[in-house]
């Protein structure tokens, strides 16, 4: 889901915040259903997609 949602944000080179969010809306339903108990009581859901996301990005850039 994070991989799908990164490839999603990144077609937009130049994309607003409105656009990200609503990617990440768009995500989030799936993406709630696999969450833990307890990481949906320490952070909201998008936070941690974005975290997701974020992790994934730093990967490929690292290698």
């Amino acid at each position: 889901m994070a991989r799908e949602c990164r490839r999603e944000l990144k077609q937009h080179l130049k994309r607003t915040n409105q656009q990200t969010a609503e990617i990440l809306s768009k995500h989030l339903p799936e993406f709630k259903c696999v969450m833990s108990p307890h990481q949906k009581s320490v952070f909201q859901p998008v936070m941690w997609l974005r975290y997701y996301v974020d992790m994934i990005d730093k990967e490929m850039k690292d290698g």
